[in-house]
């Protein structure tokens, strides 16, 4: 299968049938076009026959802190380098945009950490950082 990077946002229809793609739980669309719209970077993944299988996206203040989110691929595209092309896309934005001790940050899915560690990313809590935090709201 061939793919092809975008440099996009993806539309919000892309970002929310991707979402129920992999079972994650859709957003308002008026709230997730205002959260797409604040994203430093995003990439959008293509098959060869145009259809949208994977993204990924950066919010943060553009020099210090970076943080991914919604590194998403649909299930027939999985295992298939989708999720590392999206990521390298990601990080190469951040390496470009950021300096010494900048940060990059993002929350795995459970069961995801692997794939992550094998850009760098490190594990939390560990000797210098605790297991962070995140408040949903309901």
């Amino acid at each position: 299968m061939f793919f092809t990077i975008h440099h996009r946002n993806p539309t919000l229809a892309e970002y929310q049938t991707l979402r129920q793609r992999v079972s994650w739980p859709a957003f308002d669309d008026a709230l997730a076009g205002a959260g797409l719209s604040k994203s430093l970077f995003s990439v959008v993944i293509q098959n060869e026959h145009g259809h949208t299988v994977g993204m990924g996206r950066i919010v943060g203040d553009d020099a210090l802190y970076f943080n991914i989110h919604d590194v998403i691929v649909v299930p027939e595209c999985q295992r298939q380098g989708v999720g590392k092309m999206i990521v390298k896309e990601l990080l190469a934005y951040a390496d470009k945009k950021g300096g010494t001790n900048s940060q990059i940050g993002l929350s795995s899915s459970k069961g995801r950490e692997a794939f992550y560690r094998a850009f760098g990313f490190t594990e939390r809590p560990n000797d210098r950082m605790g297991a962070g935090m995140v408040l949903v709201k309901k």
